[in-house]
């Protein structure tokens, strides 16, 4: 159906389950670092530490596919992340904020397996022309993450005697149901491990390719431009511009509905014009959020900036992945993956953590100025490979 294979279509299903932990740990695990931190301070630390936890996960995630193949390792990642989640409920059910951080972070390094499913999505496809719809029909899976993930804290949130250890319970049956998913994932013998053993040319050889550098550089400026902007819209309406906390919640699900719901109608438009225009698109969205959120602070201004900017993720992660996708060879395609995902989780958190330390210090115009560099440098690099792919058509 739709150009898709059975691989591709079982990572559709599996993708709510595998990444409801991810929703349902930003919505509560700052409620539970309040409670648990010995200071208030340190109530948002659990969401960071799952971005480490998906940094460092990063690479380990590739290199042991290339090893043992994408199935082994999926379904070894749902079961590490069933039993971080039990962890969880047991940390918070004892009062141990160590052993709770311990767990998200052992979380966050298996949502870098979860992230390798767009990859798998891809070789699932019947033919390269089709990489960008696979990853739009995944990318649709978050949206049922999202509503998995808050429906199930909010299920759980009393249903063992401390808060929310009973959420974190019952996640832990979401990533086994999708552990007996991926049970009837099928290795593709043209991608077998076996292969990885191919001669393959060092780093600096590899990223020396134009094309592979523009894919990589949108994914990171996608991701965080995005997060940064994103983590600090709720403190910026909320605690600086005084916005009630339903119209904070508002702007935030409807940046979060602008990020997926485009996929839709994504893969499409990269097989009809091409990854790059999506791209070019997708830094024109984060151009205009920048326009928008300096004309004004009030909640529409917020809502039209945060819907442009989910949109520009949209366009600039799914482009710069099925870009890339399209740029490597295949003994080549775990280590580039590693380095793109390890980059632009990098990014991500370093992007996430700084963003309310600058808002508070220099303000919400300061977060739009800075999230406007990368956007205007990313158009000036992509103009200039356009320029020259022009006049040296063999620029790869």
């Amino acid at each position: 159906m739709f150009g898709l294979g059975r691989n591709s279509w079982l990572l559709v299903l599996v993708q709510p389950f595998a990444l409801a932990i991810s929703s349902a740990i930003v919505l509560s695990s700052g409620f539970v670092g309040k409670a648990l931190a010995p200071s208030p301070q340190w109530a948002t630390l659990p969401i960071s530490l799952m971005v480490v936890g998906l940094t460092i996960g990063a690479i380990p995630a590739a290199l042991l596919m290339q090893r043992f193949g994408r199935k082994p390792v999926f379904l070894a990642a749902m079961l590490l992340s069933s039993l971080c989640s039990v962890l969880a409920a047991w940390a918070i059910s004892h009062s141990q904020f160590a052993v709770f951080l311990l767990a998200i972070t052992g979380i966050g390094s298996t949502l870098a397996v979860v992230q390798q499913f767009r990859f798998a999505a891809i070789e699932g496809a019947s033919h390269p022309s089709l990489a960008g719809r696979a990853v739009s029909i995944l990318m649709l899976g978050s949206v049922f993450a999202a509503l998995i993930g808050t429906e199930t804290v909010t299920l759980g949130q009393t249903l063992l005697p401390a808060d929310y250890a009973g959420s974190y319970a019952l996640l832990s049956v979401s990533t086994l149901i999708a552990f007996a998913l991926l049970l009837f994932f099928k290795a593709d013998p043209k991608i077998a491990p076996a292969q990885s053993s191919a001669t393959e040319g060092p780093i600096r050889n590899i990223l020396n390719r134009p094309t592979l550098m523009i894919a990589i550089s949108a994914a990171c400026v996608g991701y965080s431009v995005m997060a940064f902007v994103m983590t600090a819209t709720p403190l910026a309406m909320h605690e600086v511009h005084l916005h009630s906390l339903a119209s904070t919640k508002w702007v935030i699900q409807s940046h979060i509905m602008a990020m997926y719901l485009p996929s839709l109608i994504t893969g499409e438009l990269i097989r009809r014009f091409g990854s790059l225009k999506i791209i070019y698109a997708g830094l024109l969205a984060f151009l205009l959020t920048t326009v928008v959120a300096f004309a004004g602070a009030d909640v529409l201004h917020y809502w039209w900036a945060l819907v442009l900017l989910g949109l520009g993720w949209n366009f600039l992660f799914i482009g710069g992945t099925t870009l890339l996708a399209q740029s490597y060879l295949a003994h080549e395609k775990f280590k580039i993956q590693a380095i793109n995902d390890f980059s632009i989780f990098v990014l991500q958190a370093t992007a996430s953590l700084a963003a309310g330390a600058i808002l508070f210090a220099q303000g919400w115009s300061a977060i739009i100025i800075i999230a406007l560099v990368p956007t205007v440098l990313m158009m000036l690099a992509l103009g200039v490979y356009l320029v020259r792919r022009k006049y040296h058509p063999a620029l790869d």
